[in-house]
């Protein structure tokens, strides 16, 4: 599994960080979200107290050992509220706002979709589409990029 490496610095000084796993191998290529994807996002974040935005990226380290900062990076850090489970999103967004789902994590998420390879496509898709259509089944945090604050 190919791994980014993800650098958070939050406005508090605290600094963690996080690998996510290609997904390429997922979708025969990365998954595009339609920008229709994102105005939905968006209006979950207006709607809930449960989902929340800010600034924490500082590097981006993709599987090639290049340096992927300066793209416009979303992460979104989601927990099942029934299960508990944590899941990790890694996307870039396009120049026409739609973006490409690049990496997943944490590390049991893509061993899972390792290993039932068949139900990976549509469980990654499913989940998508869950964060924005059941607010109250998940907290999400959503990510940016430290140099755009």
């Amino acid at each position: 599994m190919d791994i980014w490496k993800i650098n958070l610095k939050f406005s508090d000084g605290t600094v963690n960080e996080l690998d996510l796993y290609d997904a390429k191998s997922y979708f025969n290529g990365y998954l595009k979200l339609k920008r229709t994807y994102f105005i939905r996002l968006v209006k979950a974040i207006k709607m809930t107290k449960k989902y929340t935005t800010g600034h924490a990226i500082e590097r981006v380290i993709g599987p090639d050992a290049k340096e992927w900062t300066e793209n416009s990076w979303m992460l979104l850090l989601i927990k099942d509220n029934e299960k508990k489970n944590p899941f990790w999103i890694l996307i870039k967004r396009e120049k026409d706002l739609s973006g490409l789902l690049i990496a997943i994590g944490p590390k049991s998420f893509a061993e899972y979709n390792n290993s039932n390879m068949l139900e990976a496509k549509r469980d990654i898709k499913r989940l998508i589409n869950y964060i924005v259509a059941y607010l109250n089944k998940f907290n999400c945090s959503v990510l940016l990029p430290n140099y755009l604050s």
